[in-house]
């Protein structure tokens, strides 16, 4: 192989190192369903912090500890630049106040994402939405 064929390979590789991974996580009444944006598996995992609808979500260090560990299991391979991800609450079953959503924010980047968005849609994200959302 040519240096010049290595060194195209070896871009090529590197370059995972700089790519940002998008993770979609949706909030229920008493779980996270989550994936990889472009991914083929999803996380299901339950969370007791997010049953307790008597007033506003306290437990957020529950929170936490639970979107870590979804962060941790979708990552893939090494990257120098931290992933994005994006908490989707349907306003139906997971009605959620501005305080609410602030909190679920913070909690989200205390977990591992250097960027969270947040969206109270009525319908699931397309995954081609989401993709655009990285452009």
């Amino acid at each position: 192989m040519s240096f010049a064929a290595r060194l195209e390979s070896g871009v090529g590789q590197g370059m995972r190192m700089f790519r940002r991974q998008l993770f979609y996580v949706q909030v229920h009444q008493d779980h996270f369903t989550a994936r990889a944006v472009d991914g083929d598996r999803a996380i299901h995992r339950q969370c007791y912090a997010l049953g307790n609808r008597a007033g506003p979500t306290k437990e957020f260090s529950a929170i936490r500890v639970e979107l870590k560990a979804i962060f941790s299991e979708l990552k893939t391979g090494f990257s120098f630049v931290r992933p994005w991800a994006l908490l989707h609450f349907d306003p139906v079953e997971y009605p959620i106040t501005k305080e609410g959503l602030a909190a679920f924010q913070a909690a989200a980047m205390r977990s591992g994402v250097s960027f969270c968005w947040l969206s109270t849609w009525e319908h699931p994200h397309e995954d081609k939405e989401l993709l655009d959302m990285l452009k």
